[in-house]
């Protein structure tokens, strides 16, 4: 059963470009509904990379979801946003040109 049974959600995409060096662990990078201060995704990412790496990745969070941010955690427990990854929400389209009914 998917987390997302029962609740409406939303997929947003977490863009960025990996720091490049010698890591080889992964790290756990959550996704942050920052108005209600709640964990609502994560994604796990290598650490660093030999070469330049760019990243798209879409995640599906509670579409409740406000302003997100994406980061870490530190030991004290205070979120450090990643500076070199971003979380961009979709776009609501609206119709383009006249809209209502056709014909007669």
């Amino acid at each position: 059963m998917s987390f997302t049974a029962g609740f409406a959600v939303m997929e947003v995409t977490v863009r960025g470009a990996l720091p490049i060096g010698d890591g080889t662990e992964n790290v756990t990078y959550f996704i942050l509904d920052s108005a209600k201060n709640t964990i609502v995704g994560q994604v796990i990412l290598p650490k660093a990379v030999q070469r330049s790496l760019a990243v798209a990745l879409t995640v599906k969070v509670p579409s409740t979801a406000g302003s997100l941010a994406i980061g870490t955690f530190d030991e004290g427990g205070a979120f450090q946003a990643a500076s070199f990854l971003r979380v961009e929400t979709p776009t609501i389209q609206r119709p383009d040109g006249a809209v209502g009914a056709a014909g007669r």
